[in-house]
This record gives C-alpha cells, structure tokens and sequence, in this order.
C-alpha cells in the first residue's frame, strides 16, 4: 500500500454515534447479527417442504441499520463513479470500466435479502400472476423504473444457492451475450478439449460472469454490483472493485485482509512523473520522480484489529453445586406458574379511539445508528464523509400511506389474511398522531430524519403504532394467554440444574438453593426469608418462567429474577385466620429489566399483555392473582419496597 503497488483502502474512523472503540460501520456485523437469519436459503426451503408449505419470495428482510449503510455506500458510490477519478486517479475516459461494488455476506439467505434490496426481485401474488419489483438504487437495479428486466442486468448474486438454481442465466441472457459465450466456449475448448463446450452448466458461465467482472466484451463486463457469501475469499479478483461492504463475522485479521484484498488490485500501473511538491508533471516541466497514480478503495464492515498475544495461566477446577426442589417442602412451598407462550388480543369493537399517553416514544438512535460517517486512510490527509441522503427526499405523506398500509396488513386483517381496508382513513389519523408525537430522535437534531423509518421494519413499527389503539385492549376482558400446548403450568418440583456459582441457603423455598447471579439476589433472598407475609419464594434459574415479548418484530423470552407467594391479610390483620383468596403472586425484578437494552419493550408486554393475560383467566383455572415489581435502582430499600408492594395487593 506504501509502495503504492496497490490500492489505498478508505476506512471508517468516525461517526456521530455514541461507539467509542470502532465506528459502527467499521464493525456492521457484530451490531445486527441478532436480526439475520441464521439459516441458509437451502436448509429454509427444506423446512417449508417438511412442513407442507410453499417457499416464495417475500419483501427483502434486511435490519434497518444495514439499509441505512447500503445508502450511504451506494450514495458515495455514486459520487465516485460520476466524478471518477477526482482525487488524483487518472482521468475517465471512453474505455473506462464501471466501478464495482462488492457485499459478502455470511449465509445464503441474507446474501438473497441483500440481493432483492439491491437490485429487485420477483414474486408470485395470490392470482399467480409473476410481479417484479424494482431494486431501491438504480444504478444496481436489474428491472428498469417500468419493472422490467434489463438486457444487462448490473448486479450479481453468486453463491452456492444461486449456482444450484442458475436462474440468472436465463435465455434471453444467453442471446444478449451470446457473442460473449462464444468466446468463451473457444476458451473453454482450448483448455479442456474439442466437445467439452457441451457440458458447460449454467453454473459454470455463471462462474464466468464473476470471473470476467470489468473485463469489456467478457461475460463479467456489465456487472457493477456482486452480493456473495464465501466466493469472495478464494481468490477471485477484479482490478475494477472499488467498495466493499462486509455483513458477516471476521474471527481473525487473515480474514478481513482477505476480503478487503478483493479491492485493493490496482486498474493501470501507467507511471505518472511527479515534482519535488508531489504535484504530478506534465511534459517538459522538471521531473522529481516517478510513481504510480493513486487509486483508491473504499470498504466499510471489515473491522481491521491488531491479535493480543499471550498465554494463558492453568485454573483449579470449579466446584459444582446441584441445584433441586427438596421433597418434604413441597406440599407448603411449592410454586406453579402459567407457562404462557403468546397472547390474543380480541376486537369487539368496530369504533376506533387512539391514546398513546401510556405508550412510550418509539426511538431513532442515532447513538448506534449512524447518519454521518468520516473514511480516512493512514496515508494521506483526506478525508471522504458517507452521508444519508436518498431517504430525506421522501415526501411525509409517502411514509404516512406505506405505514398505515403495513398497520392494516399487520393487525387489522381478518383470520385469512384479509385487510380491513374500511379502516385506512381512521388508522390514517392514528398513525399521523403518532408519527408528530411519539418518535424520539437520540442524538440527531433535524426532524427530517423521522424519514430513516423508512428503514425500519414495517412490523416492528406496526406493533408500536398498534399499542395506541383502542387502549381497552390493554384490559383483561381483552388480552387472553396463549398458553404452551404440551405444559400449560410449570413448577419448581421440576428444577433440575448445576452451578459453578456462589449460592445462598433457602428455608421458605421448594429448592435448597438460590443461584447468587450477582449480590443483589442473595439480598432479595435474604430480604424474602424475613419478610412474615412471604410464604414461598423460588429464584428463576432452571426454572423455566418466561414472559414472551416482541422486539424489533422477532419474538424474544424475558426471565424475571425471582416468584413469591405472598399472604396479603396478614398485614391488614395479623389476628385474624387467613383465607384461601388471600394468597397473591408477586414476580419480582431485581437486577434489571434494561439488560440486552430491551426493557420498554419488557415492561410494556409484563403490564399491559402477561399480568392482564393471565389474570383474566385465574378463575377459570383456579390459581390466584400476580402482580409484578422492579426494584433496580437501590437494593438498599429492597424490604420497604417490597412491603409496600405486599400492601398494595390487598
């Protein structure tokens, strides 16, 4: 790279987000590998045939901070390519090739989803009828702004799934190149003798598009943009690349330099005289030097790290502590709990009403979502910004429409899928409401970014804009559980575990052991044995207690700290017998509902879908009324809390 025998790599080294190691384009991956799909295209389509179903496209499932990065490359791509050159690369002329832009991903089915958002895809609708839909750049997109296919399609998807199908060479592929495949058949002839040409697969040329990128008159020579998977590391190299966006993991620094190796090759190596300033020469003027011209590339996701050498010292064997439910306490202290996997919300009213003042504002974090990005390399002063753009231009009526659509397909449709579409008008105003009152930026000043939620998962936004509306759903005449079909209650007579942590010795639990996670449960548990009114307590650890939420669209579990039974007349008369009806469940959070950063979204489903799911049917299965609380700001007032809370319950 010194030597200038190689491109000079641009890499990110700032953005306005709150990281403070690396910016978070310098590292994509490890910020949304949670919303991929882990699963490749082939091993999905092998689930859908297992289950009787049918396998079809649908709209590309990407993470909204991958499309926001997918704009600023393709922005700054575009930039480059219109203005190429600009910085001191020799000039564009006739015969210049396109720039190429590379995404190497980490299965099948994301490099599929990035593909579709790139460059477009088909689908067959419920008449049958085959749609296609236009790719969201044009510069990549491989249909045209009236959804037809162009005769040269400019974007590329190679990887084991795409070399199985070969549905990119199709016939008409093979008549608009038909020159290019000649040539290479008589290639191909010569290497591997006369009659071989009839044996070559669709794979095979499809090899060669990738194998010929930014060679005129070759298969490869249209192509502008490549999404893969691992072909990218074997060696496959085009002088032509010169941005890089990396969506998968990077275990070591052989690994990034292999990937980002795939921009780095230079695309003339015509010397340029230069003077003593370093400024380049022209013909009769005194000459200091020559040197190749610089050429740049650009990569953002491969996060370049210096390896921290050492060894590592030999550690004494752990001792294990086998946690179970002691037999004799059962009959006193044992505890059940509904096993509740999701929950149903019933619609009996037609009229629509929106009150979203108990609704918190859903956000747009600029802190990790970053809308401005400084590339920089180590060997020059220059500096290029990645910026969003493209999205600004959106009117917000645009957005308001596509929202409310997605609202009716989403959670205003009947049990066959059908769309209430009656309804648009009045969810219109809902979802106008919303979009004025209850978005939050963090760290981003102008409201015009409100439009990054074009970015943002229709259903996710859609479960957001839904808890506004008809707010008595959040009522138990409404919400009903879901419970899990194979075991609708759980119980500590279940437990069954080992531990390597400390623990803390139990009296009023079913279990001989509360797991010490941290301080703060064995000073809850602790507080729980002192406490008159706590009749049973367990710690959810082997448990199994769950409260199912939903972040993001996916479906997520939250496991609460700890169940009690609790006696409540006991504190309003002490003297008096206690009933059966005075027993009450209280769950209880002691360390934090705000760890994985989802605790709006686990506070929100605890209140307003399991305590109002569950209560609204404990006379139908007989077990008493929960309650829940949080106790994490200061465990120093644990027991006044908790009494408080007791007393409440009555």
């Amino acid at each position: 790279i010194e030597s200038g025998l190689v491109k000079i790599p641009f890499l990110p080294v700032s953005d306005n987000t709150h990281e403070l190691t690396m910016p978070v384009l310098r590292n994509l991956y490890e910020h949304v590998k949670q919303y991929l799909d882990k699963k490749g295209r082939n091993t999905r389509k092998k689930e859908a045939k297992e289950e009787g179903t049918i396998f079809s496209e649908k709209p590309p499932q990407i993470p909204a901070l991958v499309k926001a990065a997918l704009d600023q490359f393709y922005n700054h791509y575009k930039d480059y390519c219109d203005n190429l050159r600009s910085k001191g690369e020799a000039d564009v002329d006739l015969f210049s090739k396109p720039p190429v832009f590379i995404a190497v991903c980490n299965n099948t089915s994301v490099s599929k989803e990035v593909y579709k958002f790139i460059a477009g895809y088909e689908f067959t609708d419920e008449s049958g009828e085959v749609r296609k839909v236009k790719g969201h750049y044009d510069l990549f997109s491989n249909y045209d702004q009236y959804d037809r296919v162009k005769k040269k399609s400019p974007t590329l998807l190679i990887d084991s799934e795409a070399l199985e199908d070969g549905g990119q060479i199709s016939d008409d592929f093979k008549k608009i190149f038909s020159s290019e495949i000649e040539e290479f058949k008589k290639e191909y002839a010569r290497l591997h003798g006369h009659g071989s040409t009839e044996k070559i697969t669709d794979a095979e040329l499809l090899r060669e598009v990738v194998n010929t990128v930014g060679n005129p008159g070759r298969l490869g020579g249209h192509i502008r943009c490549v999404v893969s998977v691992s072909m990218l590391t074997e060696g496959w190299d085009a002088n032509t690349v010169t941005h890089v966006m990396g969506l998968r993991a990077f275990g070591s620094q052989l690994l990034c330099e292999q990937v980002a190796g795939r921009a780095l090759r230079r695309m003339n190596y015509h010397l340029q005289s230069y003077d003593k300033e370093g400024n380049p020469t022209e013909d009769g003027r005194k000459i200091h030097t020559y040197k190749f011209p610089p050429e740049y590339a650009h990569i953002i996701g491969i996060p370049f790290k210096m390896f921290k050498s050492g060894t590592v010292s030999p550690v004494d064997p752990k001792e294990f502590t086998n946690i179970f439910p002691i037999p004799e306490r059962q009959a006193k202290l044992e505890i059940t709990f509904p096993n509740i996997v999701g929950y149903r919300a019933e619609f009996l009213e037609e009229k629509l009403t929106f009150d979203y003042s108990k609704v918190p504002n859903y956000e747009i974090d600029g802190t990790k979502f970053p809308i401005e990005t400084m590339m920089a390399t180590g060997f020059s002063e220059v500096e290029e910004k990645l910026e969003v753009k493209t999205v600004l231009e959106k009117r917000e009526q645009e957005l308001i429409y596509l929202l409310t659509k997605e609202l009716i397909k989403y959670k205003f449709s009947d049990d066959d899928g059908k769309p209430y579409f009656q309804k648009f008008q009045g969810l219109k105003t809902g979802v106008e409401y919303w979009y004025e009152n209850k978005i939050t930026l963090l760290n981003i000043r102008e409201t015009k970014y409100k439009k990054l939620l074009y970015f943002h998962d229709p259903k996710v936004l859609s479960e957001h804009i839904a808890k506004g509306i008809n707010p008595h759903l959040n009522t138990e005449e409404f919400i009903k559980p879901v419970f899990n079909y194979h075991n609708r209650f759980g119980s500590t007579k279940y437990v069954s575990g080992i531990t390597s942590k400390a623990v803390y010795d139990t009296k009023k639990s079913h279990l001989n052991y509360v797991v010490e996670d941290s301080d703060w449960e064995a000073i809850c548990a602790k507080t729980l044995e002192e406490i008159p009114e706590v009749v049973s307590y367990v710690k959810n650890q082997f448990l199994g207690f769950t409260i199912p939420y939903i972040k993001e669209g996916k479906e997520h579990l939250y496991y609460p700290d700890f169940i009690v039974r609790v006696e409540t007349r006991l504190i309003a008369s002490p003297h008096l017998s206690v009933p059966t009806n005075s027993i009450r469940y209280l769950i209880i959070e002691v360390t934090g509902m705000d760890r994985g950063g989802d605790k709006e979204e686990k506070k929100w489903y605890v209140n307003n879908r399991w305590l109002p799911s569950v209560n609204s049917v404990r006379e139908q299965f007989d077990y008493p009324e929960w309650f829940f609380i949080e106790i994490s700001k200061d465990i120093r007032d644990i027991k006044n809390q908790l009494l408080d809370k007791i007393g409440g319950m009555i």
